[in-house]
Order: structure tokens, then C-alpha cells, then sequence
């Protein structure tokens, strides 16, 4: 087999003029170049998988020479599915996919190049190796740039979102004074309390009057003794009975109203136990009410301090010297990609980069400063 551009798998005989034809890979019609005639191959056999591979693998090559990164990277994938045990795959697909490691600085190839590294011989990666880490460092330069960008963001991102935890707490503190305005309600009570007066008065009424006929009674009783013994005029006595008899009926009628008063007296009285309960329940709402509230105000306290120690954090980390984040960023690319290096990162850098993690979960971090692989 041939090692040029023009790779052939096999050479038969023209049925025609018996001139030799050469099939390149993966094909099973050619045409004479004595007599012109077009030969087919009718063999199932013809193009199996390494046929198809190595034609794939030529047409991948041709289209990274030629720059056609998009057809490069899918005939280098396609191959990879076919044999991915071979390490020329894996860069011509790392290739194809930064554009000659050129551009894009925000494609993540470190897996794929662990993938070349443990399909190439030793000694035969270095000359990738070293220019792959010449493109990771122009990468951590991109992340580095990008990271401070992104950090400044997020600072005006927290001051808005500290700006609207206040205004939440002065709204919940005036929810807070509404809840405590509401008015009990009290016209049970008071109609209670007016009900119970005239129970008062009724009773000491109803007390009063047999007491005032029983006196009545006997002056007119003492009258009529004094009448016989010729002491006490008839007209006296007469004025003593009528007086009896008036406070008699008016005795039925204290009575009768007592009876009433009673009778509204309950009525009142459960009116305002019904009222005591609601106000009961009603008060214990507002407390729950308020205690709801006071949470909300203690939570979006928190999140304010845990907000300006997050903005510290990160203006901490802007003004590290931008070398010492390139070099962070440098170091993590290259371990990802299985590359020793001696690289020590700022432990400010590190510090921060494990706080980011809690950040992003408590308030929603939008950027990632410390890029996760």
C-alpha cells in the first residue's frame, strides 16, 4: 500500500484491454486509464471497515490542511467511532476544533487531549504537546480577561440585589405596623357591659320591691288596728292598702323585665365569648402573621451580609495581579489535560475559588470565575 496522497488498496486487470487499474481506498468503481472503460468491483467484501477508515482518516487530513475545521472535525470524529485507538484522531480532532490551536478559547479540548496522550507513543506527543501548551496559555489569558469582566458584573449584580433586599425589608416592616393597626373587635364587650349594668339595676329593683310591699302591708295592717282603737283616720288606712297593692304590680312588672334582662344578659354574654374567641384567634394570626414577616426581615438581613462579604471577595480577588490569575488558570487547564507542570497558585485565588461554589448556590452566581471541568 502506498504511503502518498493517492492511496491505493489493490490493482486488477482491465476485462477490456487488460490494462492495470489501481482502486484508491474505499472505492469499487474506477476508470481505465488505457481504454477508458469504467470497471466495477461487485465484491461484498470490498469495503469493509478499515476501508472506509482509512479513506476517512485521508479525507480528514485533506480537509484540516485545507482549513475546513467543521468537515475536519466530524471525519475526525466519525473515525474515532471507528478506531479510537489512534492518537492522530485525537489531535486532528483537538485541531479542528480550535481552528489550528488558534481560536476558540472557550472550547473545552483538555479530555480530548488526555485521550491523545494515552493513545501516543512516548517521545511522539511532545511536538503537540508543546504547542498545545502554548494554546492553553492563550486560553487562561481569554478566562483570565473574561474573569474579571464577569466579577465586575457580579458585584453591580449583588449591590442591585442588596439594593432590593432593603426595599423588601422596609416593605415588610410597614406589613409588619399594618398587622399591628388592625383593629379588635370590641362591640360585643361593650354591649355586655351595658347589658350586665341593667341586670344590675334590675336585680337590686326586684330585691327592693317586696321589701317596699312588705312594708306597705304592715303600715296597713298597723293602720287598720289603729282605726278600731279610733287613732288612725279611714282615709290613711285606705291610702296605705292602695299604696300596697301599687307596689304590688309594680313588683309583677320588675319581675317580668328582670326575666328579660336575664335572657339578654345570656345572649349577650355568649355573644362576647364568641367575640373573646375570634379576637383569641385573631390575635394569634397577627402574631403568626408577624413572625412570618420578621423571618423574611432576618433572612433578607442575612442575605445582605452574606452579599457584602461576597462583593469584598471578589474586589479581592480583581485586584490580584493579573499574571497570578493567568497562571491560575493556566495551572487548571494543564491539569485537566494530564500535563505535569510546577505552577503554584496565589492561595487568595484558591480561597476564593471555593468560596464561588457557595456563592453560586446561595444567590444564584451567574459567572464562573474559576472555570470546573
Amino acid at each position: 500500500m502506498s504511503e502518498n496522497n493517492n492511496l491505493k488498496l489493490r490493482s486488477i486487470k482491465c476485462p477490456t484491454c487488460g490494462g492495470q487499474i489501481d482502486f484508491e481506498v474505499g472505492r469499487n468503481k474506477a476508470a481505465c486509464p488505457y481504454c477508458g472503460g469504467d470497471v466495477v468491483i461487485d465484491d461484498p467484501g470490498w469495503l469493509g471497515e478499515l476501508d472506509r477508515y482509512d479513506l476517512k482518516l485521508q479525507n480528514a487530513r485533506d480537509a484540516l490542511n485545507n482549513k475546513e475545521w467543521g468537515r475536519a472535525y466530524s471525519l475526525y470524529e466519525e473515525c474515532i467511532r471507528i478506531k479510537d485507538s489512534d492518537a492522530e484522531c485525537w489531535q486532528g480532532k483537538i485541531e479542528a476544533r480550535t481552528k489550528g490551536l488558534s481560536a476558540s478559547f472557550d472550547e473545552r479540548t483538555e479530555g480530548n487531549f488526555r485521550c491523545f496522550l494515552n493513545r501516543s507513543y512516548k517521545g511522539e506527543s511532545d511536538p503537540f504537546a508543546a504547542r498545545y501548551k502554548e494554546y492553553l496559555l492563550k486560553v487562561a489569558d481569554y478566562d483570565a480577561s473574561n474573569a474579571v469582566s464577569n466579577a465586575k458584573d457580579n458585584i453591580e449584580y449583588f449591590k442591585r440585589m442588596i439594593e432590593s433586599s432593603n426595599a423588601r425589608i422596609d416593605e415588610t416592616q410597614g406589613k409588619i405596623r399594618q398587622i399591628g393597626n388592625q383593629p379588635t373587635a370590641e362591640v360585643a364587650e361593650k354591649r355586655y357591659g351595658s347589658t350586665k349594668v341593667r341586670l344590675i339595676l334590675n336585680t337590686v329593683l326586684l330585691f327592693l320591691a317586696p321589701v317596699l310591699v312588705l312594708g306597705f302591708a304592715v303600715l296597713a295592717s298597723y293602720l287598720v288596728i289603729k282605726a278600731f282603737t279610733g287613732d288612725v283616720h279611714l282615709i290613711g288606712i285606705i291610702a296605705s292598702i292602695i299604696a300596697a297593692l301599687i307596689f304590688v304590680g309594680v313588683t309583677k312588672l320588675v319581675w317580668k323585665n328582670y326575666r328579660r334582662v336575664i335572657d339578654s344578659f345570656k345572649r349577650r354574654r355568649n355573644d362576647k365569648l364568641a367575640e373573646d374567641k375570634h379576637n383569641d384567634e385573631l390575635e394569634k394570626h397577627k402574631k403568626e402573621l408577624i413572625s412570618n414577616r420578621e423571618n423574611d426581615i432576618n433572612v433578607a438581613s442575612d442575605m445582605i451580609e452574606y452579599l457584602s462579604e461576597a462583593i469584598k471577595d471578589i474586589e479581592a480577588y480583581i485586584g490580584i495581579d493579573r499574571d497570578k490569575r493567568v497562571q491560575s488558570f493556566y495551572k487548571q487547564h494543564l491539569d485537566d489535560a494530564g500535563l505535569t507542570n510546577d505552577i503554584t497558585v496565589d492561595p487568595l485565588i484558591t480561597q476564593f475559588g471555593e468560596r464561588e461554589k457557595n456563592y453560586k448556590k446561595q444567590v444564584g452566581y451567574k459567572y464562573v470565575t474559576i472555570r470546573e471541568y
